[in-house]
């Protein structure tokens, strides 16, 4: 068996540059813009050769994260970190944006005025911005590839159904001729996570939207934010699968 990455953390950060830097609050200490060739080796694990990495990202939306050995506040202590908005603090006054390494009680509000993603459009059922993509080619030995991950967004619990904040792990290659998504809600088949479908259940103005495509709201996997992260929820650790042919090439895209 093959595996791929333990850890990575997804986040979405409402829409409002700074200096490469490393922030380190409370528990938490975010590393923002890596290299493609440092996020995407972070990733493989023994028996996968990784092969041309690229990242597409807006300054500061992507980069490591730690919890210095403590993975109580999300389930995850250390991994990769892609979003929609800003990874450290950013700005002054009004216009400042919370980094990752805040309270929930913090607001994380940036406009990348980066352009959205076809397939998280798809996805999502609605137009897509700020898209931060990390995608590179591996050729496993083994025959599984897994990987661990938690979804957060600001927009929780407010917008549930109705800015659906999503993500994907599309996997491309021998036995997925198109690409595939593999973020999936535990459990299911072919429900995507993001805001609509793993929330807390209660939308404020009124029935949710098609873009949760009739499922949900899987309020079991919901968390509220806490201390150590800035996004006011989040899900439980979830894991990706998917199953490959060894020595084959497959590409992978995490957006």
């Amino acid at each position: 068996m093959s595996k791929m990455l333990r850890k990575v953390l997804i986040a979405s950060s409402i829409a409002l540059s700074a200096a490469s830097m490393q922030e380190s609050h409370a528990q938490v200490t975010i590393t923002p813009n890596l290299t493609a060739q440092q996020m995407a080796q972070s990733l493989v694990g023994q028996g996968v050769i990784m092969l041309n990495p690229q990242l597409n990202c807006a300054n500061n939306a992507s980069g490591y994260f730690d919890f210095m050995g403590n993975p109580s506040a999300i389930g995850i202590d250390s991994g990769i970190v892609l979003t929609s908005g800003s990874t450290i603090n950013t700005g002054a006054g009004f216009a400042t944006s919370s980094g990752i390494a805040n309270p929930s009680s913090a607001t994380a509000s940036f406009n990348n005025s980066y352009p959205g993603d076809a397939l998280l459009s798809a996805l999502a059922g609605q137009t897509t911005h700020d898209a931060c993509i990390l995608e590179f080619d591996f050729i496993p030995s083994g025959d599984t590839i897994k990987f661990d991950y938690v979804f957060g967004s600001d927009e929780y619990p407010t917008y549930n159904c109705s800015i659906n904040d999503v993500f994907g792990f599309f996997i491309t290659g021998n036995g997925f001729p198109t690409p595939t998504n593999i973020a999936l809600v535990p459990g299911t088949t072919n429900v995507m996570v993001g805001i609509s479908t793993v929330n807390n259940g209660v939308n404020p103005y009124g029935p949710c939207l098609t873009n949760t495509y009739g499922h949900g709201p899987y309020s079991q996997y919901y968390n509220n934010g806490n201390q150590y992260i800035v996004y006011n929820g989040f899900t439980d650790g979830f894991t990706a699968v998917a199953s490959v042919i060894p020595c084959d090439t497959y590409h992978l895209k995490l957006a």
